[in-house]
């Protein structure tokens, strides 16, 4: 959790996306901190300045651009060893004006599948994971006949759902990565992620792997997954939330936010708590728990990715 009594230089940064989804990205220059390395424009919040006016007057002096849409995406807080910063990251959606380096920087539209090979300040590298990862993910229902299943998910991800994380743990180990290699297949013909939850044997060609929140206390490192493969993990408080910050999860997911029918009066989180715990952590958070298509936007506000869902995302089709 972040260090409270250190004092950080509140920075605003954009990921800004033009209309196929490119991202814009400034090369810092060479005598300033962390020079020559790519980062996403932004700037200094001054004394008394709104974050998102802050974001404005940047994003014009810098690009010479005139914001007209965003929203947050993730607050980053980091200690270098000359200085402390909170980064205050917002997805910028709409803007006027052609985007340049208007202080002699060099500007570059990337797709977000380039960014990990780039080179940026260490800060920065959890906004790369946010920017890749979009505002609903489905965590698939256990299924019962495989070819139902994957018909099921065919009309999610024809719906334009991009993240899916495959829940089978009724299926016996052979049975379950058969179905893994064909949703995997399936996905990827979409363009969309797959995450494995507590799967018998990783798979080279999934996207990433899930830990439930009795695997978190596992022993750290010894997940079985290759370079670029996200690490996903299930929270409900605190101490968890920091452990899979322990660990070096790319993402996580937590729950319950809101009540829900699996659950009838079980405790819950309220968007209040959900954003107080999210505050603390430098890496994405679903929203998790009574969740529907129109609370994506209550995610976003409170500090979230977006939200993750089984019923509502599979029924909603």
């Amino acid at each position: 959790m972040p260090n409270t009594a250190v004092k950080y230089l509140h920075v605003v940064a954009a990921v800004i996306r033009d209309a196929a989804g490119n991202i814009l990205l400034a090369q810092r220059p060479a005598h300033k901190h962390q020079g020559g390395k790519w980062e996403f424009p932004g700037g200094k919040v001054e004394s008394g300045e709104i974050p998102l006016h802050a974001l404005s007057r940047e994003l014009d002096e810098e690009l010479g651009i005139q914001l007209q849409q965003a929203q947050p995406l993730i607050k980053i807080r980091y200690v270098y060893s000359e200085l402390a910063v909170l980064l205050d990251v917002w997805e910028v959606t709409a803007f006027s004006g052609i985007a340049h380096g208007r202080e002699g920087q060099p500007v570059t539209w990337f797709s977000a599948e380039q960014l990990p090979a780039l080179e940026f300040p260490p800060a920065n590298y959890p906004i790369i994971t946010a920017a890749r990862l979009p505002v609903r993910c489905l965590i698939t229902p256990e299924p019962q006949d495989p070819a139902d299943f994957l018909q099921q998910l065919a009309v999610r991800l024809q719906a334009g759902i991009r993240l899916v994380v495959f829940r089978a743990k009724s299926l016996a180990a052979d049975d379950y990565v058969a179905l893994a290699g064909e949703v995997i297949s399936l996905a990827h013909g979409f363009g969309a992620k797959v995450i494995l939850n507590s799967p018998p044997l990783m798979l080279a060609q999934a996207d990433g792997l899930h830990l439930t929140s009795t695997q978190l206390w596992g022993e750290k490192g010894v997940f079985p997954r290759r370079e670029g493969q996200w690490l996903s993990a299930s929270c409900h408080d605190e101490r968890e939330l920091q452990r899979a910050a322990d660990i070096g999860v790319d993402f996580a997911f937590l729950s319950p936010v809101l009540p829900t029918l699996s659950h009838p009066g079980a405790a819950h989180l309220g968007w209040e708590s959900f954003a107080a715990l999210v505050e603390n952590v430098n890496f994405p958070v679903y929203a998790l728990g009574g969740m529907t298509p129109d609370h994506v936007v209550n995610a976003r506000q409170h500090g979230g990715q977006g939200t993750a869902a089984i019923r509502s995302v599979w029924s909603s089709v």
